[in-house]
């Protein structure tokens, strides 16, 4: 009799659980746009696993899944490998991977999907998460903040209300001189909303930076090598074969990061979600 009551108790106190973990957490629904640093799978994961939004998600108790799997209420990562921020088309490589879907064709396929009612939103409980640039080397100084002001602009028409703007890393060598090229225009995102929207909710994320203090303090982490990839790409046609410990290294592919450094990252991202909501 005992038992049962202790299993009624619990079953009683689940849901109880549940919504106090909702409660707590900074917002119940995500949608992520950006490029390799990013993608899940919505076009091609260039490493060994899942990326820091992703890891962040978790922590948050999100589901993060990709636009193929939508489904109404669902949080989606829309981030496809090789992206500008502009509206590239990009390609099919001839492996299958989806490479180079520019973050405006991005928004737009979150549009497309909310019309066909695959997509649904609470404005109050949803985030939207922008991480781009890495990939916008040709492109003018301004463009990529200019890019995505717009790309925040359509959704906010559409709705949204909530917006954070990754701030690119500076201490990743394939990418470094791009991060301190692009981020002081990243970094006036947030007041150019406000002035344009009164009810806008933005805000800039560390996002970068988590990724240069796992590459800058390894050991803290578990890191041992922070210089070689631990496997080729297929894309590439470079042997695919993976090294002995890829959780000890920083790259798992070239200029990428592994999972296991994504992971602290996102745990990172988390507990910053967190500290900007709890403000």
């Amino acid at each position: 009799m005992h038992a049962l009551r202790k299993l009624a108790l619990l079953l009683c106190l689940g849901p109880v659980a549940l919504q106090a973990q909702k409660a707590s957490r900074p917002y119940d629904q995500l949608f992520v746009f950006g490029d390799s640093y990013s993608d899940t799978g919505a076009g091609y994961v260039d490493g060994n696993g899942p990326t820091a939004v992703w890891y962040m998600a978790k922590d948050l108790g999100i589901d993060l899944v990709i636009p193929l799997k939508s489904w109404a209420g669902a949080s989606v990562n829309f981030a496809v490998s090789g992206a500008r921020t502009d509206g590239g088309l990009g390609r099919i490589d001839k492996h299958g991977e989806i490479i180079g879907y520019g973050m405006q064709l991005q928004v737009g396929q979150f549009r497309e999907l909310m019309q066909a009612g695959l997509v649904t939103f609470d404005p109050k409980r949803t985030m939207f998460f922008f991480a781009g640039g890495l990939n916008d080397r040709t492109l003018p100084i301004d463009t990529s903040a200019q890019d995505i002001e717009d790309e925040i602009e359509t959704l906010y028409g559409l709705g949204a209300r909530r917006f954070t703007v990754a701030i690119l890393p500076e201490k990743i060598p394939q990418f470094a001189q791009q991060g301190i090229r692009v981020n002081p225009a990243l970094r006036g995102i947030p007041d150019e909303m406000k002035r344009r929207h009164a009810d806008i909710e933005i805000a800039t994320s560390n996002w970068g930076a988590f990724l240069d203090e796992v590459i800058t303090n390894p050991a803290k982490y578990g890191i041992t090598n922070t210089t070689d990839r631990c496997a080729g790409r297929v894309l590439r046609n470079e042997d695919p074969t993976p090294c002995a410990s890829p959780e000890k290294y920083f790259f798992y592919h070239e200029g990428h990061p592994s999972t296991r450094a994504h992971e602290v990252a996102g745990g990172m991202l988390a507990e910053e979600a967190k500290k900007v909501s709890a403000r």
